[in-house]
């Protein structure tokens, strides 16, 4: 799937076709591993924060976007063709940041990558990137012990619990040792489910549920996402409560997330697009990580699953989905 977007800053400036790049115009790349519909709400983001960073009166910016890039060869491909379009930068988002560098591009790349860039060879390092690729990682692992800490107050007397992980998400052993860390002093037996791929994702599920688990922590990725609705109904099926790390997967179904507002992050991202626009080396732009947490509670599952969530839990929330 290919489409095309212009951005000004604030205007939209008048549509040119594939090739026919206009003197005052700059063309970037957007790669994603999934569809246009399941990253909508991060490519907008990403739009608008464009808009509100690139200064007044400035060059138009076009976006050509590029959907579904998920193996190692089409990232390839696709960097090679946008780069023959002219693009200055290539945004990545998800897992196309590790298959993009890997396509050796000459132009700088910016990604939103949910796993560790430095553990995926993405980067040297967070504070020091030291390639031709930064951005922001959406992993947050020093939340772990809160997202269990809600999860107890949701259901006070949990003691069997499952964490559902994507072993091929980058850092993912970090996240599980956190959690790990954080029950470990309460008693509760923590048992991981390791995932191989996204269609292992349900498999694992199955054996969680069938192993009498009272909770399950879905540690968060874009594999995830795209299971997040099927893992949300068998876990309310089996009347299980499913917490996770992002927006997306309460209202997916999953009864609580606690992390990184993504949309917000992706603004964030288009901060570095213009910097790197105006000349900065990514090399030195060091790998942020969001600051903007959100709670998001989802009530119908709350309701589906029999449970009156405390009102000081309630109190908390960022969103709550009745």
């Amino acid at each position: 799937m290919k489409r095309r977007h212009i951005l000004a800053a604030g205007l939209a400036a008048p549509f040119l076709g594939a090739g026919r790049a206009h003197a005052a115009e700059r063309l970037i790349g957007w790669i994603s591993p999934e569809s246009a519909e399941t990253t909508a709400p991060f490519f907008n983001a990403l739009k608008a924060g464009l808009i509100a960073a690139l200064p007044a009166g400035g060059e138009p910016v076009r976006i050509l976007e590029r959907y579904n890039v998920n193996t190692p060869a089409l990232a390839a491909a696709q960097v090679a063709e946008l780069q023959q379009l002219g693009v200055r930068l290539i945004v990545t988002q998800g897992a196309a940041a590790v298959t993009a560098v890997a396509g050796k591009p000459t132009v700088p790349l910016v990604f939103g990558y949910s796993g560790d860039p430095v553990v995926a060879g993405i980067a040297q390092s967070m504070s020091r990137p030291g390639g031709n690729a930064t951005g922001l990682s959406f992993m947050s692992i020093e939340l772990s012990p809160k997202r269990i800490d809600l999860l107890r107050t949701a259901v006070p007397n949990c003691r069997k619990m499952a964490l559902l992980s994507n072993a091929r998400h980058a850092g993912e052993e970090k996240e599980i040792v956190a959690c790990q860390s954080a029950v470990q002093p309460l008693g509760i037996d923590l048992t991981v489910y390791r995932a191989q791929n996204a269609g292992d994702i349900r498999t694992a599920l199955t054996q969680a549920l069938d192993s009498g688990t009272q909770a399950v922590v879905m540690l968060p990725s874009s594999g995830m996402v795209q299971q997040a609705p099927a893992a949300a109904a068998d876990c309310i099926a089996h009347k299980v409560p499913l917490i996770s790390g992002w927006a997306e997967i309460a209202r997916a179904g999953a009864l609580l997330t606690y992390g990184p507002n993504l949309q917000e992050a992706y603004r964030r991202l288009a901060v570095y697009v213009v910097r790197v626009l105006g000349g900065a080396a990514p090399a030195t732009l060091p790998i942020e990580q969001p600051t903007v947490l959100e709670l998001v509670i989802n009530q119908k599952t709350a309701a589906a699953l029999g449970l009156t969530l405390p009102p000081t839990l309630l109190a908390q929330a960022d969103e709550i989905i009745e």
